[in-house]
């Protein structure tokens, strides 16, 4: 009697995982928009890391764009430009500024801007 329960139970069990596992695989893809966003909130944070030492080297931006990517320290305020791919067959791209209002020093506030046209 309790070999027959114990055969149901996992007989049971193994049906809610061969109904649960493929729906798992079936979501739909994330919006091209949600996923450059996601990697503009990423390299935002890692320059903001960067930056707590106060300097901010090409090493540093190379490290959080992982992009294509343009410095303009010479800008006021200093700004970091990344082009992003848009996930999708049409191969298109979206820049991102990223500004130091502050300046480059420690703890510097980092904004972000999309770009309408891609200066990279």
């Amino acid at each position: 009697m309790a070999l027959g329960a114990a055969v149901l139970a996992f007989v049971a069990v193994a049906l809610l995982v061969n109904h649960a596992v493929p729906a798992f695989f079936d979501r739909p893809d994330p919006v091209p928009e949600e996923v450059v966003g996601k990697q503009v909130g990423l390299t935002r944070y890692r320059l903001g890391q960067a930056l707590e030492d106060g300097t901010l080297t090409d090493q540093e931006i190379a490290r959080a764009a992982g992009e294509e990517w343009r410095a303009e320290r010479d800008h006021t305020p200093p700004r970091v430009v990344v082009k992003y791919p848009v996930p999708g067959e049409d191969k298109s791209y979206q820049c991102h500024a990223f500004t130091f209002p502050g300046g480059l020093k420690a703890g510097a506030l980092v904004t972000t801007q999309k770009l309408n046209e891609c200066p990279i």
